[in-house]
């Protein structure tokens, strides 16, 4: 009887000894995730920063409109440059058909345009590697009758 008591106690020891090593691996899991989180995070950072220096660049000198404008041009082409980048697109709209999965109906009015035409983009969509990071936000055609049957 002793033996099985042994036995048991044994067991009992290996599983405690199991289960705080499975804790422990959760927890060396957690701090990984934390640690790419913080080296996406940080990359991503890098990726803007010369965005951030030329707008302060443009914005403490005193330039005439022309150059201001001109300056503000090479930003815009430095953010598309980062998008560019990270695989991240605009999503189509204007003239395209509406489809849920990439658009968001905010306003909708009657026109000669087909019923679900986009007739106006409101807030420009972005997808990432296929991946919806934001819909567009658009108006659509409720047709020439607004939507009703012919």
């Amino acid at each position: 009887m002793s033996e099985e008591l042994k036995a048991a106690e044994n067991l009992r020891e290996e599983l405690l000894r199991l289960a705080a090593e499975f804790d422990n691996y959760k927890k060396e899991v957690a701090r990984e995730r934390e640690l790419w989180r913080e080296r996406a995070l940080d990359e991503a950072l890098l990726l803007f920063l010369p965005v951030y220096e030329a707008l302060e660049r443009a914005l403490s000198t005193d330039q005439d409109p022309d150059q201001l404008r001109e300056g503000l041009r090479a930003v815009h082409g430095l953010f598309g440059e980062i998008l560019n980048r990270l695989d991240c697109k605009p999503i189509p709209a204007m003239g395209q058909d509406f489809d849920p999965l990439y658009h968001e109906a905010v306003l909708a009015e009657e026109s000669a345009e087909p019923k679900n035409k986009i007739l106006a983009e409101l807030e420009r969509g972005w997808i990432r590697q296929g991946r919806v990071l934001r819909p567009a936000k658009v108006k659509v055609s409720l047709g020439p009758k607004g939507g009703e049957a012919q």
